[in-house]
């Protein structure tokens, strides 16, 4: 028996497997005697993926069993490697654990948004047309033409003026 020959042979184990000819007892009784056969045949154990493959047969059920919570009804659950990818895409990270409260309030430090450049020319043009308006009633007050009150804080400096 060579590596090629315990090749083929754990791949018809595994169509048997799949087919559902062989229960976890029989295909434990196959492999054992297939790894001895190879062992008396060459005089060395199996190959590393020859192992894992046979390995795999034995916990046949546990890696195909598709159910998306066996995390939480089995025991001691084995995920096989599609379904490890996707606990961890779906898990969230602890930086969220960080921020939230128990209350669900997110205490995270807020930071502030960078506007778009059409909100940008949105928010001149506003501020240029109150300016604007502003500005024209103040000249309007100072030169007399409409009535209103000009106050100076003498402890601040700070000017106001109110046209009324």
């Amino acid at each position: 028996m060579d590596k090629a020959l315990l090749h083929e042979m754990i791949t018809e184990l595994q169509q048997r497997t799949k087919a559902g000819e062989l229960d976890r007892i029989q295909r434990i009784e196959e492999i054992t005697a297939l790894s001895d056969a190879y062992f008396d045949a060459v005089g060395e154990h199996p190959d590393s993926i020859a192992l894992e493959r046979m390995a795999n047969l034995v916990i046949y059920e546990e890696i195909t069993n598709p159910h998306p919570d066996k995390m939480a009804r089995e025991e001691y659950p084995i995920m096989s490697e599609t379904q490890r990818e996707e606990r961890i895409k779906s898990e969230a990270s602890e930086k969220l654990a960080e921020e939230y409260g128990a209350d669900g309030r997110n205490y995270k430090v807020p930071t502030r948004r960078k506007r778009s450049s059409y909100e940008e020319k949105f928010v001149d043009r506003a501020a240029r047309a109150r300016n604007k308006e502003r500005r024209n009633r103040y000249n309007d007050f100072v030169k007399g033409k409409t009535p209103g009150q000009f106050t100076v804080n003498i402890a601040t400096g700070e000017k106001n003026w109110v046209c009324t």
